[in-house]
């Protein structure tokens, strides 16, 4: 799975409404792959739609610039906070950089 120290650093981040009880295996490779997914996913919309908003520039299309700047100002805004995955009692906050 994954580098000793960077399983005990993942291990502290997963908190558990079962407190005290280490997660077993395999919820621990269901929330890394959960968070694998959502970082994956978050950045690949977020330079999609950057990679659009310039080509929207470049064409000067001002009513599909303002279109994808919505869509990815809200895309930001669903992150900004981060998110809370969960699997079997144990929860992982993620953190994304919105910047």
């Amino acid at each position: 799975m994954l580098h000793p120290t960077h399983e005990q650093s993942f291990m502290k981040k997963v908190k558990s409404a079962k407190h005290g009880k280490r997660p077993s295996r395999q919820v621990l490779q269901s929330l890394y792959a959960q968070m694998t997914m959502e970082y994956a996913v978050y950045h690949f919309n977020k330079e999609r739609l950057q990679y659009m908003i310039d080509e929207a520039l470049d064409n000067r299309d001002s009513v599909l610039f303002e279109d994808l700047t919505n869509h990815y100002n809200a895309l930001i805004g669903e992150y900004k906070h981060g998110k809370t995955i969960s699997e079997q009692g144990y929860e992982l906050e993620l953190d994304f950089k919105t910047k």
